[in-house]
């Protein structure tokens, strides 16, 4: 008699679990894919002091790119947004310069917007105080080298890996940085396939994104053939590329 009520009870919990389970695979796949709307409803009213988009008035967005430069692969894309009529936001890990010591001049000249992004492609949120300082003037100064005879006003900055923390708000302050992160990341560093990076775009796409995209010997030829297919895709529904400033500057 008391074997059969004892069985709702333990229905009851497996069904809890499976629908804790089901929730669970929900927000995981919600992250996966549409991952701007956590960054536009959370990431961003919690930390003001990052950029992650631009104000959503108008269907702009801004392309930046990361990790650069990486060769002959920074030159094709220099040559496919000049064609595109893309600007961009390139940046720069100072070590990387020597793949291409003339891709700052070049950059700048074509009306592109460098950004620092350290001396190595490494979380820059472990740096103490001394080698982050130090990281940061180095690339500053190669960079500027290279730029020559081009003038370079730093204003952009983007930490390795994406972490941050208060005392590197901090420093960037001091120097009137801005950290920049984004709001259109289609894991491209994990090499999923092309049609996975369109359709993570053309999903996530909104007024006032930043995409973030990369310039490495191994991911240069993806970052271009996803572009073939992106900028068009997206101004067939009405969106424009704009440079980060414009995007950023609420009066533009």
């Amino acid at each position: 008699m008391d074997a059969e009520p004892r069985r709702i009870p333990l229905l009851f919990h497996v069904a809890l679990g499976l629908g804790g389970l089901l929730l669970t695979l929900a927000a995981l796949v919600l992250l996966a894919l549409v991952p701007s709307l956590l960054i536009r409803a959370l990431l961003a009213p919690l930390n003001p002091a990052v950029v992650f988009c631009g104000p959503g008035g108008q269907k702009r967005l801004a392309l930046s790119i990361d990790d650069g430069p990486s060769g002959s692969g920074s030159q094709a894309l220099l040559a496919l947004l000049q064609e595109l009529g893309v600007p961009a936001t390139f940046f720069l890990i100072g070590s990387h310069l020597e793949r291409d010591p003339a891709f700052p001049r070049l950059a700048l000249q074509k009306g592109h917007d460098l950004g620092n992004h350290l001396w190595r492609d490494a979380c820059a949120a472990e740096l103490a105080e001394a080698p982050f300082w130090q990281e940061l003037h180095d690339t500053e100064r190669l960079i500027e080298r290279a730029a020559a005879p081009e003038s370079l006003t730093w204003r952009w900055f983007r930490p390795g890996q994406g972490w941050f923390h208060g005392a590197m708000l901090q420093r960037l302050a001091s120097r009137r940085y801005q950290l920049v992160l984004g709001s259109i990341f289609p894991w491209d560093t994990f090499r999923p396939p092309l049609w996975f990076v369109r359709w993570f775009v053309r999903l996530n796409a909104h007024p006032g994104g930043i995409l973030v995209l990369h310039d490495t010997p191994a991911l240069s030829g993806r970052t271009l053939e996803s572009l073939r297919w992106i900028v068009p895709e997206l101004r067939r529904r009405g969106y424009r590329f704009v440079p980060l400033g414009e995007l950023l500057d609420p009066a533009s």
